[in-house]
C-alpha cells in the first residue's frame, strides 16, 4: 500500500468519526436537555445532570479511542522486552472501578509467573486495557470477567471469560461495544496484528463474552 492510499483512507475514517462518532455525544446531551426543557414533567437536576455527565463521559471515550486507534496505526513499533502478565495487572487495576460501576467483578486467574515477550509496550498496554473496556462494555451485570494469560509452545494469548451469575445468564448481551465503542476492539485487533498476532471473541447466548489475543513469544 503506497503512502498517499495510506494517508487517503486516515483522511477518511477520520472524516467517518467527526460526521458521526464524535458528533454522537453532543447530540445526546442536547437531547437530554432539550427534553428536561421541553417536557411535560421535567427530570429532576440531580438526573439530568447525572445523565448528562455520563453523556459527556462516553463521548471523551470514543475520543480518546479514535484518537488512540489512529496512533497506533501510524506510530512506528519500539519493541521492547516486557511481562504480558504486567500489562494485564495494570489493566485490570485501572478498569477496577468501571467495572465496580457496572456490577461487573474483574478477577485475574489461572496466570504464570511471568510472560515475557519482544513487542511496543505503549501499544501494548494501551490494546490490552481496550481488551478489558471492550470485555465490560458487553458484559452483564452481576457477572465476572476473569482475565489471565497462557502459553503455548510459540505464542502468549490473553483470555478474558465472562462467568455470569444465575441471574446475569438470562440477560441479553449489552450491545454497547458495538455502538459506543468501535474503535476500542479496532485498536485491540490492529495492534495484535501489527505485532504478528490475531484476536478472537465468541458471545453465545447464556455463556458470556470470551475474548482472546495471541501474540508471538518470540
Amino acid at each position: 500500500m503506497s503512502d498517499d492510499h495510506d494517508i487517503a483512507e486516515q483522511l477518511r475514517e477520520a472524516l467517518r468519526f467527526l460526521a458521526h462518532d464524535a458528533r454522537e455525544g453532543y447530540s445526546s446531551t442536547l437531547a437530554l436537555l432539550e427534553l428536561h426543557r421541553t417536557g411535560t414533567e421535567a427530570m429532576p437536576m440531580q438526573e439530568l445532570t447525572q445523565r448528562v455527565e455520563r453523556s459527556a463521559r462516553r463521548a471523551l471515550k470514543r475520543i480518546d479511542d479514535f484518537v488512540s486507534f489512529a496512533r497506533a496505526r501510524s506510530q512506528p513499533l519500539n519493541p521492547e522486552e516486557l511481562d504480558l502478565l504486567e500489562l494485564l495487572f495494570d489493566a485490570v487495576a485501572a478498569g477496577w472501578h468501571a467495572g465496580e460501576e457496572r456490577g461487573v467483578r474483574l478477577k485475574v486467574v489461572d496466570a504464570p509467573d511471568e510472560a515475557v515477550l519482544q513487542a511496543d509496550r505503549s501499544l501494548l498496554r494501551s490494546a490490552i486495557a481496550r481488551l478489558l473496556q471492550h470485555a465490560l462494555d458487553r458484559a452483564r451485570r452481576g457477572s465476572e470477567l476473569r482475565c489471565t494469560v497462557r502459553e503455548t509452545a510459540q505464542a502468549w494469548s490473553v483470555e478474558v471469560d465472562e462467568v455470569p451469575n444465575a441471574a446475569a445468564a438470562v440477560q441479553a448481551a449489552t450491545p454497547t461495544a458495538a455502538t459506543e465503542a468501535p474503535y476500542a476492539w479496532a485498536l485491540v485487533d490492529l495492534v495484535a496484528r501489527r505485532t504478528g498476532g490475531a484476536v478472537k471473541q465468541w458471545d453465545e447466548p447464556g455463556q458470556g463474552v470470551r475474548l482472546r489475543v495471541t501474540l508471538p513469544r518470540v
